[in-house]
């Protein structure tokens, strides 16, 4: 792996880490969001999450995997926010060279444990430490929800993506995140937090806009019924943080958490939220 990737122009030394002509020291810091799994209090649990997600989202990431690999890639594939390595696992298995780039100390000593075939890189997805066009592919998953900046992230994904290269994104719309009621549908986007709920349903645009042809857009509809599973997706006491940040009543919280604890009694809670996956191409 290291000899292949070193004839395309990587290089290493000392306590420099793999990557073509940059390298990243371990100040670089974190993204908001998630990703600042280092500053968060309970990031075993953020890890327990990303391991759960690694199954629940096997499906997508498959169809992620075998689109890459059906480029034939010559050269390494760009996860962008690899975390915890699961990914990285899975392209490395479909024969190709996975390069991680993650902001997190503790995602990336899982990731080198887990994925030791990859090349691991600490830096942020707004500022990538490599030369223009020298991926063959670039992913990206969940990562855009969590920043201030998509479309600075987007616009270096394009950037080091070599041209005819493909590019895959896969986003939550949060926007759309409705519960079932006696009326029809009734929006419940408020319990997220996350600086980009809606940039899911935002990618086609934002690719396209950043420079690349979108080739195919995937939707899928995650299916909630209880509200545990709330809790593990969107972490316990978020309902309280919306009230907290202003974007519920305190009266309006208390009816809808007694009407969702109804319905889940009586087996009728159903919480839905879509998800998509845009493929890309540069042209």
């Amino acid at each position: 792996m290291r000899l292949r990737l070193a004839a395309r122009g990587w290089t290493t030394t000392g306590k420099r880490v793999w990557g073509p002509t940059a390298w990243v020291p371990d100040e670089v810091p974190a993204m908001p969001g998630f990703s600042s799994v280092d500053d968060s209090p309970d990031p075993v649990r953020l890890v327990r999450y990303l391991d759960a997600a690694a199954t629940a989202q096997s499906g997508i990431k498959a169809y992620t995997v075998a689109a890459h690999a059906l480029k034939s890639p010559s050269g390494p594939i760009l996860d962008i926010g690899s975390g915890g390595g699961h990914d990285l696992v899975l392209f490395a298995g479909a024969g190709m060279a996975p390069v991680g780039l993650e902001p997190s100390g503790t995602l990336l000593a899982g990731a080198r444990i887990r994925a030791p075939e990859a090349q691991l890189v600490r830096g942020v997805g707004q500022r990538l430490p490599f030369r223009d066009e020298c991926f063959s592919g670039v992913r990206i998953e969940r990562v855009l929800q969590h920043v201030e900046e998509p479309d600075a992230i987007l616009a270096e994904a394009v950037r080091v993506l070599r041209r005819d290269g493909l590019l895959t994104v896969f986003e939550p719309d949060w926007s759309r995140l409705t519960y079932r009621t006696e009326d029809g549908e009734e929006s419940a986007s408020w319990l997220t937090s996350a600086p980009q709920p809606a940039i899911g349903g935002q990618l086609w645009e934002k690719i396209e806009a950043a420079g690349c042809r979108v080739l195919d857009r995937i939707e899928e509809l995650s299916v909630w019924r209880s509200l545990a599973v709330l809790d593990r997706v969107l972490g316990p006491g978020a309902v309280e943080r919306a009230v907290r940040s202003g974007r519920l009543q305190p009266d309006q919280a208390d009816h809808w958490l007694a009407k969702q604890r109804q319905r889940e009694a009586a087996g009728r809670l159903f919480g839905t939220v879509p998800k998509v996956l845009v493929v890309a191409e540069k042209p």
